[in-house]
């Protein structure tokens, strides 16, 4: 670990000695702390002294003026050390340096580790103005609040601060580096700059040594959750914050409590702190509700709970995910997890959220209308970490035969039974879709005209003639890869073609808009909804329903798009209204461009036209947005779109 205890060289004590007349009580006690160790930051030396980070860096510097010398050094990503004409006494660097110049991150650092944080002084500091601070804690505050419910940092009286108890705050600092190392989730290496004190390497190290003892194996992605809300604890207690002691029905048991004991002594023991038995209380709950936690007896509340909510899903989109009984057993559990987690106040990050939403737009969409349901006969709310855990399990159950479409095609074999066979048996390993042969023929009494409803026609052997429009692969290797690759082409194209024909029906001139500016999302969904209801595609509740699925979980994405719509499928018909923006608008983390909202009547069908998949596949493509941005006519955005 980077603080390395009281093992202060007797020539600084002796310099220290030298500088006492010169120096104040305050000023000796911030001198005496960086005897004792190596390294630490203004902000750790604030909070065991309890005192301002700027009354340190102001007391450092008259200490360094007096002497006529730089004393009292610095070293950019690790803090400050005293260097009395002793260079070995550096803290030994981080190749990656703490993002000092990350005034997002200094902002949060000033409000967790320091008793207050004068605004105008902070804005100083940091060499902004208060408007751009003020810009920027809004901005954490709507990335923080709305994703993971954490509290808001709020100014009041000139000063920055967070109202939330020593657990929030930990709680705040996890989810908060978790979410900036999203996409490098599983490299320690990137979160080492966010600590001053810990070193991730060592402690996993440690961990690990503490697993194999208790001989627990964890997800990977649980065990990141345990080193970075584990590295906070220390960096929270090493700086005087403590967990206060838990009330009676907080209580672990004692096997929890045995959890980690020796773990902690080590630890202790690294950082020269000892964890009182309020830390051992709070660590032994971070064990507890892993990613995924199995139970041996089924939990009654929460299949009961998914009971009920995949009866309405198999209303709303017509899939019935009851039949899948490994599905619905791994949803059970997911449920469970969901529930603990929710009453220990605990919270998951999962690293694969923005591709599950990117990429799975309909298991995603269906995730979130079974959060809203949950929340609506447990009242527990889902964030959308954790909802996108649930949008798994609907995606592994999509993949199988339940979310595909049935394609009929036709054979024609002169070869017989076997190799009829053994073409249905490689049918059913190609994963898009289902397939079925729903018409078989030898080569003398193929029919000249092909049926209407078969998408391709199979053939072992060459035709002697063109049967109309219908497709033809030649399957020479009885549907060997190559030709089952053909056969996908065909059915994508035929979905491309199939959702071309639909949106001809969906955009229209009436809902096209262009160059308009809103001042807020909901103005922005208010003006689409009421061209809506203006034109008869939905009713009075339609902007309520929509507001209540954005609320959830905002429908923005990264390029710079939002397709909102409402929480079920009510519209009286289904059209789509679009709105180019004359400047970008704040949704949710990202700024849009466009808006889609969707009006989808119950008769709308998903497994027929994937229209969300195609057009979010188009949308994501480089420089689509900023080409579609331009066009001011409706067939012209159309074409480009899709």
């Amino acid at each position: 670990m980077q603080n390395s205890g009281p093992q202060a060289c007797p020539c600084i004590r002796c310099f220290a000695t030298f500088q006492e007349d010169t120096m104040t009580a305050r000023q000796k006690r911030i001198w005496d702390l960086l005897a004792e160790h190596d390294c630490l930051t203004s902000q750790q030396i604030a909070a065991l002294l309890h005192i301002s980070d700027r009354t340190v860096r102001s007391d450092i510097k008259e200490i360094n003026g007096s002497q006529a010398q730089e004393v009292i050094c610095s070293k950019k990503g690790q803090g400050y050390f005293i260097d009395a004409g002793h260079r070995e006494k550096r803290v030994r660097t981080s190749e990656n340096g703490l993002p000092e110049d990350d005034l997002e991150w200094v902002i949060i650092r000033q409000v967790l580790f320091c008793r207050e944080t004068p605004y105008l002084e902070l804005a100083d500091e940091l060499f902004i103005s208060d408007a751009l601070l003020t810009k920027m804690v809004a901005q954490l505050n709507r990335n923080m609040t709305r994703r993971h419910g954490q509290p808001a940092i709020i100014k009041q009286n000139g000063v920055l601060s967070l109202s939330a108890s020593e657990e929030q705050k930990r709680s705040y600092y996890t989810l908060y580096i978790m979410n900036r190392n999203v996409n490098h989730y599983f490299d320690m290496e990137q979160f080492q700059p966010f600590f001053d004190i810990v070193d991730l390497k060592e402690l996993k190290e440690l961990m690990f040594r503490e697993l194999d003892l208790l001989r627990r194996h964890l997800y990977d992605t649980t065990i990141v959750r345990l080193l970075i809300g584990t590295a906070v604890m220390a960096e929270r207690a090493v700086c005087g914050f403590f967990m206060p002691e838990m009330s009676p029905d907080n209580e672990p048991d004692e096997d929890a409590l045995s959890t980690g004991r020796h773990f902690l002594e080590e630890l202790g023991s690294r950082l020269f702190i000892t964890f009182p038995p309020s830390e051992h209380r709070y660590f032994s709950r971070l064990f507890q509700n892993d990613f995924y936690h199995v139970n041996e007896k089924p939990d009654s509340q929460a299949q009961t709970l998914l009971e009920k909510i995949l009866i309405e899903i198999n209303v709303e989109y017509g899939f019935d995910f009851t039949i899948d009984k490994e599905f619905c057993h791994e949803m059970t559990e997911q449920l469970h997890g969901a529930l603990e987690r929710r009453r220990h106040r605990q919270y998951v990050i999962n690293p694969v959220l923005a591709t599950i939403k990117s990429k799975y737009p309909l298991e995603y969409d269906i995730a979130i209308f079974f959060a809203d349901r949950f929340n609506n006969l447990s009242g527990t709310s889902l964030s959308e970490d954790e909802i996108s855990l649930f949008a798994i399990h609907f995606i592994r159950a999509m993949e199988t035969n339940l979310g595909k479409t049935e394609q009929k095609v036709a054979l024609v074999n002169p070869y017989g039974k076997q190799i009829k066979e053994l073409i249905v048996k490689r049918l059913e390993d190609m994963g898009e879709c289902r397939f079925k042969i729903a018409y078989t023929w030898s080569i003398f009494d193929c029919p000249l005209e092909m049926p209407k409803d078969i998408l391709a026609v199979l053939t072992t052997v060459p035709l002697p003639f063109q049967p109309g429009e219908v497709p033809v692969i030649l399957c020479r290797n009885f549907l060997n890869y190559h030709e089952k690759e053909k056969l996908l082409t065909v059915v994508r194209d035929s979905e491309v073609n199939s959702i071309r024909t639909y949106f001809r029906t969906l955009f229209k001139p009436s809902l096209f808009f262009t160059d308009m500016e809103f001042d807020s999302r909901r103005s922005a969904v208010a003006f689409l909804c009421g061209k809506l209801r203006e034109q008869g595609y939905v009713g009075p509740g339609f902007l309520e329903s929509v507001m209540q699925r954005e609320s959830i979980a905002p429908t923005a994405f990264e390029p710079g798009f939002a397709f909102a719509h409402a929480m079920e499928n009510n519209a009286r018909r289904t059209a789509v209204c679009v709105c180019v923006l004359k400047n970008k608008l704040p949704w949710g983390e990202y700024n849009v461009k466009i808006i889609f909202l969707f009006a989808l009547a119950p008769t709308w069908n998903h497994t027929t036209i994937p229209i969300y998949n195609v057009m979010i596949d188009n949308l994501f493509k480089t420089n689509t947005i900023y080409k579609l941005a331009k066009i001011r006519d409706c067939r012209q955005f159309m074409d480009l779109l899709i």
